[in-house]
């Protein structure tokens, strides 16, 4: 038997672990469409309260918001509770009596956890964005008539696309679901029971530690004195590619972490 990667046994094995994982997933995404219809419509700007003399596009500000925090929370419960099994006595024999070699299992997790969950998320997103938006235009169509200067309001999606400032952003922080689920992954295998709260608390913890460490750092160094020659620093972009080439290597790294804590439990 190929101990590293097999396809046929790969596709196999993707069959076999979506009969376990495909219940936590789709009732994960049904909860998530839920909360995302309520929040939108809770939170959509009531057309009675549009002033045309002051409003020129409809401001739809709060889907930012809304994006990353169930984005966070949607990859994280998905990433959490993949591996769980692992923690379960009864369950992890039967996990690792699966015909399947390390790698094999734990590209399937890296799939379904980071993959399929951040690809559903932004599609689910972006359907519900898109309804909402379609229904509220309607609504204020007869004042578009009226008023030229009213614009229609935008999908996130184009308005991500239309500023090239949002754009960046976007671009440097594309891998951060994946960091998102590789730190839940590895709370998922190491953590035997409550992993999730774990977790958390475990990263709440090192980032607040690390923003404040951070902070004084640059209070310390840079406390009475003015910056004079090089403005790398001061470049918005290049802070920009340096914090999306640091959360790659975060992201990596975690990642290979999985793979050997995964490999452990095997052993």
């Amino acid at each position: 038997m190929n101990n590293t990667f097999n396809i046929n046994r790969f596709g196999l094995l993707l069959r076999r672990q979506w009969l376990d994982f495909g219940k936590v997933y789709l009732g994960t995404l049904v909860i998530l469409i839920g909360i995302l219809v309520v929040a939108y419509w809770m939170l959509m700007p009531d057309i009675k309260n549009i002033s045309l003399n002051i409003w020129k596009s409809p401001n739809l500000g709060f889907r930012y918001l809304l994006f990353i925090f169930f984005g966070f929370f949607f990859t994280s419960i998905i990433a959490s509770s993949y591996f769980n099994n692992l923690g379960k006595k009864a369950d992890t024999i039967i996990e690792l009596m699966i015909p399947a070699s390390t790698f094999e299992k734990f590209v399937t997790g890296v799939f379904y956890a980071s993959i399929v969950s951040a690809c559903s998320f932004l599609l689910i997103f972006y359907l519900v964005d898109a309804a909402f938006v379609a229904y509220f235009n309607g609504q204020i169509n007869h004042m578009i008539t009226l008023n030229a200067e009213l614009k229609p309001a935008q999908t996130m999606v184009e308005e991500v696309f239309q500023d090239p400032k949002s754009l960046n952003y976007f671009k440097y922080n594309m891998v951060s679901p994946f960091t998102v689920t590789g730190i839940f992954l590895l709370g998922s295998i190491y953590f035997k029971r409550y992993n999730y709260i774990k977790t958390a608390t475990t990263l709440i913890l090192f980032l607040v530690l690390w923003v404040t460490s951070t902070i004084y750092t640059m209070k310390l160094v840079t406390d009475g004195t003015v910056w004079v020659g090089n403005s790398y620093w001061q470049n918005e972009r290049n802070i920009m590619q340096i914090f999306g080439i640091a959360s790659l290597l975060i992201t990596i790294a975690f990642y290979i972490t999985v793979y050997i804590r995964l490999k452990e439990k095997e052993v």
